[in-house]
Protein backbone atom coordinates (compact mmCIF):
# COMPACT_ATOMS: atom_id res chain seq x y z
CA UNK A 1 0.00 0.00 0.00
CA UNK A 2 2.97 2.44 0.64
CA UNK A 3 3.82 1.71 -2.83
CA UNK A 4 1.27 1.81 -4.38
CA UNK A 5 0.83 5.14 -2.68
CA UNK A 6 4.07 6.35 -3.87
CA UNK A 7 3.76 5.99 -7.08
CA UNK A 8 0.31 7.74 -7.17
CA UNK A 9 1.84 10.85 -5.59
CA UNK A 10 4.59 10.57 -8.00
CA UNK A 11 1.69 10.55 -10.75
CA UNK A 12 0.40 13.61 -9.30
CA UNK A 13 3.41 15.34 -9.70
CA UNK A 14 4.43 14.68 -13.22
CA UNK A 15 0.44 15.83 -13.96
CA UNK A 16 0.88 19.11 -12.32
CA UNK A 17 4.32 19.28 -14.39
CA UNK A 18 2.72 18.29 -17.53
CA UNK A 19 -0.02 20.48 -17.10
CA UNK A 20 1.80 23.58 -16.19
CA UNK A 21 4.21 22.82 -19.43
CA UNK A 22 0.62 22.49 -20.97
CA UNK A 23 0.17 25.89 -20.01
CA UNK A 24 3.35 27.45 -20.96
CA UNK A 25 3.00 25.95 -24.13
CA UNK A 26 -0.89 27.38 -24.31
CA UNK A 27 0.87 30.65 -23.57
CA UNK A 28 3.46 30.49 -26.54
CA UNK A 29 1.01 29.97 -29.30
CA UNK A 30 -0.93 33.11 -27.92
CA UNK A 31 2.29 35.06 -28.36
CA UNK A 32 2.70 32.98 -31.53
CA UNK A 33 -0.52 33.91 -32.97
CA UNK A 34 0.01 37.20 -32.19
CA UNK A 35 2.97 37.74 -33.83
CA UNK A 36 1.59 36.46 -36.84
CA UNK A 37 -0.90 39.12 -36.68
CA UNK A 38 1.56 41.96 -36.39
CA UNK A 39 3.54 40.21 -39.50
CA UNK A 40 1.12 40.20 -41.90
CA UNK A 41 0.17 44.04 -40.82
CA UNK A 42 3.84 45.25 -41.45
CA UNK A 43 3.39 42.93 -44.81
CA UNK A 44 0.55 44.79 -45.29
CA UNK A 45 1.99 48.18 -44.56
CA UNK A 46 5.17 47.71 -47.01
CA UNK A 47 3.01 46.44 -49.87
CA UNK A 48 1.03 49.92 -49.03
CA UNK A 49 4.09 51.81 -49.30
CA UNK A 50 5.30 50.30 -52.58
CA UNK A 51 2.58 50.96 -53.91
CA UNK A 52 2.66 54.83 -52.86
CA UNK A 53 6.68 54.79 -54.06
CA UNK A 54 5.23 53.42 -57.55
CA UNK A 55 2.95 55.80 -58.01
CA UNK A 56 5.61 58.88 -56.72
CA UNK A 57 8.17 57.22 -59.09
CA UNK A 58 5.97 57.55 -62.08
CA UNK A 59 4.62 61.10 -60.79
CA UNK A 60 8.42 61.96 -60.75
CA UNK A 61 9.28 60.91 -63.72
CA UNK A 62 6.52 62.91 -65.25
CA UNK A 63 7.56 65.88 -63.66
CA UNK A 64 11.24 64.85 -65.03
CA UNK A 65 9.60 64.94 -68.44
CA UNK A 66 7.27 68.03 -68.26
CA UNK A 67 11.05 70.09 -66.92
CA UNK A 68 12.94 68.97 -69.50
CA UNK A 69 10.58 70.11 -72.10
CA UNK A 70 9.89 73.24 -70.56
CA UNK A 71 13.95 73.59 -70.62
CA UNK A 72 13.89 72.46 -74.38
CA UNK A 73 11.56 75.16 -75.10
CA UNK A 74 13.00 78.27 -73.08
CA UNK A 75 16.46 77.26 -75.15
CA UNK A 76 14.73 77.23 -78.32
CA UNK A 77 12.71 80.44 -77.30
CA UNK A 78 16.45 82.07 -76.09
CA UNK A 79 17.94 80.88 -79.06
CA UNK A 80 14.91 82.55 -81.47
CA UNK A 81 15.83 85.67 -79.10
CA UNK A 82 19.34 85.69 -79.99
CA UNK A 83 18.79 85.07 -83.71
CA UNK A 84 16.46 88.21 -83.67
CA UNK A 85 18.45 90.73 -81.98
CA UNK A 86 20.93 89.41 -84.29
CA UNK A 87 19.22 90.56 -87.11
CA UNK A 88 18.05 93.28 -86.16
CA UNK A 89 22.05 94.51 -85.20
CA UNK A 90 20.90 95.28 -81.59
CA UNK A 91 23.31 92.79 -80.08
CA UNK A 92 26.99 91.81 -80.10
CA UNK A 93 28.40 88.85 -81.11
CA UNK A 94 31.38 87.45 -78.88
CA UNK A 95 34.13 86.69 -81.39
CA UNK A 96 36.11 83.12 -80.10
CA UNK A 97 36.95 81.76 -83.55
CA UNK A 98 39.14 84.64 -84.62
CA UNK A 99 42.91 83.94 -83.88
CA UNK A 100 46.18 86.05 -84.69
CA UNK A 101 49.17 84.52 -86.31
CA UNK A 102 50.57 84.98 -83.20
CA UNK A 103 48.10 83.05 -81.39
CA UNK A 104 48.45 79.93 -84.38
CA UNK A 105 52.47 79.82 -83.63
CA UNK A 106 52.52 79.92 -80.44
CA UNK A 107 49.51 76.99 -80.75
CA UNK A 108 52.11 74.86 -82.83
CA UNK A 109 54.94 75.86 -80.54
CA UNK A 110 52.85 74.31 -77.42
CA UNK A 111 52.22 71.41 -79.51
CA UNK A 112 55.54 70.97 -80.20
CA UNK A 113 56.38 71.03 -76.66
CA UNK A 114 53.65 68.47 -75.65
CA UNK A 115 54.87 65.99 -78.71
CA UNK A 116 58.33 65.94 -77.13
CA UNK A 117 57.02 66.08 -73.74
CA UNK A 118 55.30 62.65 -74.68
CA UNK A 119 59.11 61.13 -75.94
CA UNK A 120 59.75 61.24 -71.90
CA UNK A 121 59.27 59.21 -69.24
CA UNK A 122 56.32 59.42 -67.40
CA UNK A 123 56.88 60.20 -63.35
CA UNK A 124 55.36 56.89 -62.68
CA UNK A 125 57.82 55.02 -64.97
CA UNK A 126 61.09 57.45 -63.81
CA UNK A 127 60.21 55.90 -60.33
CA UNK A 128 59.34 52.86 -60.81
CA UNK A 129 62.73 52.57 -62.80
CA UNK A 130 64.78 54.55 -60.03
CA UNK A 131 63.07 51.57 -57.21
CA UNK A 132 64.56 48.86 -59.44
CA UNK A 133 68.10 50.41 -59.03
CA UNK A 134 67.70 51.22 -55.76
CA UNK A 135 66.51 47.58 -54.88
CA UNK A 136 69.91 46.16 -56.70
CA UNK A 137 71.83 48.14 -55.16
CA UNK A 138 69.89 46.84 -51.38
CA UNK A 139 70.43 43.36 -52.26
CA UNK A 140 74.02 43.92 -53.51
CA UNK A 141 74.70 45.26 -50.13
CA UNK A 142 72.86 43.02 -48.25
CA UNK A 143 75.01 40.12 -50.21
CA UNK A 144 78.44 41.68 -49.51
CA UNK A 145 77.54 41.97 -45.64
CA UNK A 146 76.51 37.83 -46.18
CA UNK A 147 79.72 37.27 -47.53
CA UNK A 148 82.09 39.69 -44.66
CA UNK A 149 80.15 36.85 -42.33
CA UNK A 150 80.82 33.31 -44.21
CA UNK A 151 84.56 34.86 -44.17
CA UNK A 152 84.66 35.88 -40.49
CA UNK A 153 82.54 32.58 -39.73
CA UNK A 154 85.60 30.58 -42.04
CA UNK A 155 88.33 31.93 -39.95
CA UNK A 156 86.54 31.37 -36.64
CA UNK A 157 86.66 27.38 -37.81
CA UNK A 158 90.19 27.81 -38.57
CA UNK A 159 91.31 29.62 -35.53
CA UNK A 160 89.78 27.38 -32.90
CA UNK A 161 89.20 23.78 -31.32
CA UNK A 162 87.31 21.13 -32.71
CA UNK A 163 84.05 20.62 -29.77
CA UNK A 164 84.12 24.17 -28.67
CA UNK A 165 81.83 26.41 -28.13
CA UNK A 166 82.88 29.06 -30.44
CA UNK A 167 83.53 27.01 -33.71
CA UNK A 168 79.64 25.33 -33.01
CA UNK A 169 78.47 28.85 -32.98
CA UNK A 170 80.49 29.37 -36.14
CA UNK A 171 79.77 26.75 -37.75
CA UNK A 172 76.23 27.67 -37.48
CA UNK A 173 76.59 31.00 -38.68
CA UNK A 174 78.37 29.64 -41.55
CA UNK A 175 75.51 28.02 -42.49
CA UNK A 176 73.30 30.62 -41.98
CA UNK A 177 74.92 32.87 -44.48
CA UNK A 178 75.35 30.50 -46.83
CA UNK A 179 71.93 30.20 -47.20
CA UNK A 180 71.04 33.92 -47.06
CA UNK A 181 73.81 34.40 -49.79
CA UNK A 182 72.05 31.32 -52.29
CA UNK A 183 68.45 33.08 -51.75
CA UNK A 184 70.43 36.97 -52.19
CA UNK A 185 72.43 35.53 -55.23
CA UNK A 186 69.00 34.40 -57.07
CA UNK A 187 67.30 37.46 -56.22
CA UNK A 188 70.61 39.65 -57.21
CA UNK A 189 70.50 37.99 -60.70
CA UNK A 190 66.63 38.11 -61.02
CA UNK A 191 66.41 42.18 -60.01
CA UNK A 192 69.68 42.47 -62.23
CA UNK A 193 68.19 42.41 -65.55
CA UNK A 194 65.28 44.29 -64.16
CA UNK A 195 67.82 46.91 -63.19
CA UNK A 196 69.85 47.07 -66.44
CA UNK A 197 66.22 47.47 -68.29
CA UNK A 198 65.79 51.02 -66.04
CA UNK A 199 69.15 51.71 -66.52
CA UNK A 200 68.97 51.59 -70.03
CA UNK A 201 65.45 53.32 -69.96
CA UNK A 202 66.78 56.23 -67.52
CA UNK A 203 69.51 57.18 -69.93
CA UNK A 204 67.52 57.51 -72.81
CA UNK A 205 64.79 59.50 -71.23
CA UNK A 206 68.00 62.03 -69.83
CA UNK A 207 69.16 62.07 -73.61
CA UNK A 208 65.51 62.74 -74.73
CA UNK A 209 65.17 65.64 -72.09
CA UNK A 210 68.45 67.15 -73.04
CA UNK A 211 67.56 67.18 -76.00
CA UNK A 212 64.03 68.31 -76.17
CA UNK A 213 64.47 70.43 -73.09
CA UNK A 214 64.21 73.76 -75.11
CA UNK A 215 61.54 72.70 -77.12
CA UNK A 216 59.41 71.34 -74.10
CA UNK A 217 59.82 74.66 -71.98
CA UNK A 218 59.29 76.80 -74.93
CA UNK A 219 55.73 74.80 -75.32
CA UNK A 220 55.02 75.41 -71.92
CA UNK A 221 55.58 79.24 -72.15
CA UNK A 222 53.32 79.06 -74.67
CA UNK A 223 50.56 77.64 -73.91
CA UNK A 224 50.72 79.53 -70.35
CA UNK A 225 50.59 82.47 -73.00
CA UNK A 226 47.94 81.09 -74.82
CA UNK A 227 46.11 80.37 -71.33
CA UNK A 228 45.96 83.49 -70.07
CA UNK A 229 44.89 85.43 -73.36
CA UNK A 230 42.23 82.74 -74.43
CA UNK A 231 40.79 83.15 -70.83
CA UNK A 232 40.91 86.94 -71.17
CA UNK A 233 38.76 87.43 -74.60
CA UNK A 234 36.33 84.62 -72.51
CA UNK A 235 35.80 86.85 -69.84
CA UNK A 236 35.39 90.16 -71.47
CA UNK A 237 32.75 88.45 -73.84
CA UNK A 238 30.67 87.03 -70.81
CA UNK A 239 31.31 91.06 -68.90
CA UNK A 240 29.99 92.50 -71.92
CA UNK A 241 27.03 90.47 -72.49
CA UNK A 242 27.72 89.77 -75.82
CA UNK A 243 26.08 86.67 -77.38
CA UNK A 244 28.28 83.53 -77.52
CA UNK A 245 28.55 81.36 -80.29
CA UNK A 246 25.95 78.14 -80.82
CA UNK A 247 29.05 75.66 -80.49
CA UNK A 248 29.63 77.16 -77.04
CA UNK A 249 26.12 77.71 -75.83
CA UNK A 250 25.95 74.10 -76.66
CA UNK A 251 27.95 72.33 -74.74
CA UNK A 252 28.77 75.00 -71.91
CA UNK A 253 25.27 77.64 -71.95
CA UNK A 254 25.02 81.12 -72.67
CA UNK A 255 26.58 82.50 -68.70
CA UNK A 256 28.88 80.99 -67.01
CA UNK A 257 26.87 79.43 -63.49
CA UNK A 258 26.58 80.57 -60.34
CA UNK A 259 28.48 77.64 -58.41
CA UNK A 260 31.84 76.42 -59.59
CA UNK A 261 32.35 79.51 -62.22
CA UNK A 262 35.82 79.03 -62.14
CA UNK A 263 36.28 75.47 -63.36
CA UNK A 264 33.57 76.86 -65.79
CA UNK A 265 35.81 79.29 -67.01
CA UNK A 266 39.12 76.91 -67.08
CA UNK A 267 36.88 74.34 -69.49
CA UNK A 268 36.02 76.93 -71.81
CA UNK A 269 39.08 77.90 -71.79
CA UNK A 270 40.63 74.91 -72.79
CA UNK A 271 38.11 73.80 -75.45
CA UNK A 272 39.17 77.42 -77.28
CA UNK A 273 42.74 76.24 -76.66
CA UNK A 274 41.04 72.01 -78.32
CA UNK A 275 39.45 74.23 -81.03
CA UNK A 276 42.76 76.76 -82.13
CA UNK A 277 45.38 73.54 -82.10
CA UNK A 278 43.56 71.45 -84.33
CA UNK A 279 41.77 74.55 -86.29
CA UNK A 280 38.14 73.36 -85.65
CA UNK A 281 35.61 75.41 -87.31
CA UNK A 282 32.36 73.48 -86.70
CA UNK A 283 29.90 76.04 -85.75
CA UNK A 284 27.42 73.58 -83.91
CA UNK A 285 29.56 71.10 -82.49
CA UNK A 286 32.49 72.22 -80.07
CA UNK A 287 34.79 69.14 -80.33
CA UNK A 288 34.62 69.22 -84.21
CA UNK A 289 34.74 65.12 -85.60
CA UNK A 290 35.99 62.35 -83.11
CA UNK A 291 39.77 61.95 -83.82
CA UNK A 292 40.71 58.38 -85.00
CA UNK A 293 42.65 56.26 -83.09
CA UNK A 294 46.08 56.61 -84.57
CA UNK A 295 46.08 60.46 -82.86
CA UNK A 296 46.28 58.94 -79.58
CA UNK A 297 47.41 62.36 -77.85
CA UNK A 298 44.59 64.68 -79.54
CA UNK A 299 41.98 61.96 -79.26
CA UNK A 300 43.12 61.56 -74.61
CA UNK A 301 42.76 65.14 -75.04
CA UNK A 302 39.77 64.83 -76.82
CA UNK A 303 37.61 62.03 -74.32
CA UNK A 304 39.00 64.62 -71.05
CA UNK A 305 36.80 67.58 -73.01
CA UNK A 306 34.26 65.59 -73.54
CA UNK A 307 33.85 63.89 -70.12
CA UNK A 308 34.61 67.51 -68.66
CA UNK A 309 31.89 69.01 -70.63
CA UNK A 310 29.33 66.79 -69.42
CA UNK A 311 29.06 68.34 -65.94
CA UNK A 312 27.73 71.71 -67.96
Amino acid sequence: MEDVDRRIRDLDSRLDDLQSEHESLSRKFGYTEDLDHELGSIRSDVRSCEGKLEELDGDLSDRVSDTERTISCLVEQVRLLEGQLLASGGAQLADLDTFSKDQRALARSRERGRQARSLLLSDHDRTTYQIRLRHRRDTAGELRAHRTTVVDAVGTLLATRYGSRSRAEAATQLGQAIAGERGLCQGLDRESRLAEEAESALAADATTRAEKQSVIAAGAKAEQRLTLGLRSRLADAVRERALLPAWFVTVLGSAPPARSTQKWLETATEVLLYRLTYDITDQVVALGEKPSDTAQRRRAWYEKLRKDLQRW
